[in-house]
């Protein structure tokens, strides 16, 4: 009996394909990872040169050396020299606030012995060269300097404490001073830590001195005046103030006892005060 003729297998109507083929087909996978040993492909010749990175920025001081180094000759000479000097202004101020200052003397508060020619022109002052360290102390390690009566100092006008005035001391703590016009009282005991500062002038009319303010606190003394720069150099010495003797006057044209009736008004030590030092 002859076998059945069976029919020819039919193709189905519906594939499935693997998951990468599907993927493609929706366009969720790119065709490369289709390949499982992609081919590398060729390099341009552009890609193979290294690609020019970016310019930085120049930095600020280095656009200023461009700057400086494109001036002219002239002006970079002038700023080299204010560099130099640059550094020494701390060091003058330093100088001139807590070593030696120069001062300018003004008005007659201190005629004759400071502005000597006041009477005849009026227009000229004393240059006076005044010690700040220590109270006159000439050394740094002399911050400890004991008033004494003569001395020729500067302090701040208790009146006005902006003003800069210079007197001599005429009282220590302790000492009972005659006073003169305009003072209100005849005598006065000079405080602990205070002095009595009188000008020089024999006119009371010409200087505003401790007659006016009363005796002045030693915190308001800045130094010390040590010698005149101008118009007559001279080193000015306290110690000669007791003798009369105005130090460098061999003509004697201050006269032999210098200030004597100044130093008759001063009864010394009436109280029993510690001597005031000057930090």
């Amino acid at each position: 009996m002859p076998p059945p003729n069976n029919p020819p297998p039919q193709s189905p109507k519906f594939r499935v394909l693997p998951p990468d083929l599907a993927k493609l087909r929706r366009g969720a996978l790119p065709r490369s990872k289709l390949t499982s040993n992609p081919q590398p492909q060729s390099q341009s010749p552009s890609a193979s040169q290294p690609q020019p990175q970016a310019q930085k920025r120049p930095s600020f001081f280095a656009h200023l050396r461009n700057t400086y180094a494109s001036l002219p000759r002239p002006y970079r000479t002038t700023f080299r020299f204010m560099g130099t000097l640059l550094p020494l202004v701390p060091i003058g101020l330093f100088f001139s606030e807590h070593v030696l200052q120069v001062m300018w003397v003004r008005g007659p508060s201190m005629t004759p012995y400071l502005n000597e020619d006041y009477e005849n022109m009026q227009t000229k002052s004393d240059v006076v060269l005044v010690n700040m360290w220590g109270g006159g102390g000439v050394w740094p390690w002399e911050r400890r300097r004991r008033l004494e009566r003569g001395m020729v100092v500067t302090f701040r006008s208790p009146a006005n404490p902006r003003h800069m005035a210079i007197k001599r001391i005429i009282g220590l703590p302790g000492d009972q001073i005659t006073t003169r016009q305009p003072c209100m009282k005849e005598t006065q005991i000079v405080p602990y830590n205070h002095v009595w500062l009188e000008g020089d002038a024999q006119d009371p009319k010409k200087t505003m001195d401790s007659n006016s303010y009363g005796p002045v606190s030693i915190s308001l003394i800045t130094g010390r005046v040590m010698a005149v720069l101008h118009p007559r150099w001279r080193w000015l010495d306290w110690s000669d103030w007791e003798n009369g003797v105005v130090e460098g006057d061999v003509e004697r044209r201050f006269g032999e006892d210098y200030r004597q009736e100044v130093r008759d008004r001063v009864l010394k030590e009436a109280v029993k005060l510690e001597r005031p030092f000057l930090e």
